[in-house]
């Protein structure tokens, strides 16, 4: 696998992304370190996460304690407290997308899978969140801001225990923080339906959802993080503070 494996992937990506007239829909990309993740969100991920009152009951509970801790502008509605939870790890129902392709296989290949798992390759994820939210039914082309009134069901108030609708959205932020600036984000967000986009096999996913190995990685993990780092994606870059450089002298030094 090298760079230009990647980039003549991305361009077949772009090339089914781009109508008869030329007009491009701009895809996202997600890296995982391994294969065998499903594209679940993190809430998703358990069965507690999956009660009905888990999502709610998490978002209140971050709201009363994270203000001290914020260090950039407050959040302003439930919207943006939201984005800022999954930006630092707190449970959610969104998943992380990006639209620079170099971003995502730097996250897929910029560590290794957890409990040793040799076997399941790093991956790229590429999805068409146009054609996603036109296969859902939404009545608008392409991401869909968090101000309009028909994502407002996808995020009631804390405690408020108002239905899902059943199938993910393609979602534009609000960038709350400067890592989601940097890290170029999106989100799909789900709804009721806990199954990862991967598996919603009745949406007919064909033209929306691409996928790539990173395979034959070896000891070459590290040279291509070196390549996507000359490139100017980094630890720093994807993670502009002293965690990050931290990290990144770690990567650099080969110190686990």
């Amino acid at each position: 696998m090298s760079i230009h494996d990647f980039v003549e992937w991305v361009e077949q990506v772009v090339w089914s992304c781009t109508d008869q007239d030329g007009g491009l829909d701009d895809p996202w990309f997600r890296g995982v370190v391994s294969s065998r993740f499903k594209l679940t969100p993190s809430l998703y991920r358990s069965e507690v996460g999956q009660g009905k009152t888990s999502d709610s009951q998490l978002r209140a509970e971050f709201q009363r304690r994270a203000l001290p801790l914020v260090a950039e502008r407050p959040p302003r509605d439930d919207w943006e407290w939201y984005f800022l939870m999954q930006h630092y790890g707190a449970p959610t129902r969104l998943l992380d997308w990006t639209d620079s392709a170099l971003v995502a296989l730097y996250f897929a290949i910029s560590s290794s899978p957890s409990g040793g798992d040799e076997t399941a390759a790093p991956t790229v994820w590429a999805l068409n969140p146009w054609k996603w939210n036109e296969k859902i039914g939404m009545p608008f082309a392409g991401p869909l801001a968090s101000s309009l009134e028909e994502v407002r069901s996808y995020l009631s108030p804390p405690y408020d225990e108002t239905d899902l609708p059943r199938y993910p959205i393609a979602l534009d932020p609000t960038f709350i923080a400067q890592r989601m600036l940097v890290q170029h984000s999106h989100f799909t967000l789900h709804g009721s339906d806990f199954r990862g986009l991967d598996e919603m096999s009745e949406l007919e996913l064909g033209n929306t959802l691409f996928k790539l190995e990173i395979r034959s990685l070896g000891e070459s993990r590290k040279v291509l993080r070196q390549r996507v780092a000359q490139l100017g994606i980094s630890e720093t870059t994807i993670f502009p503070d002293l965690q990050g450089l931290g990290k990144e002298l770690r990567l650099e030094y080969d110190i686990p």
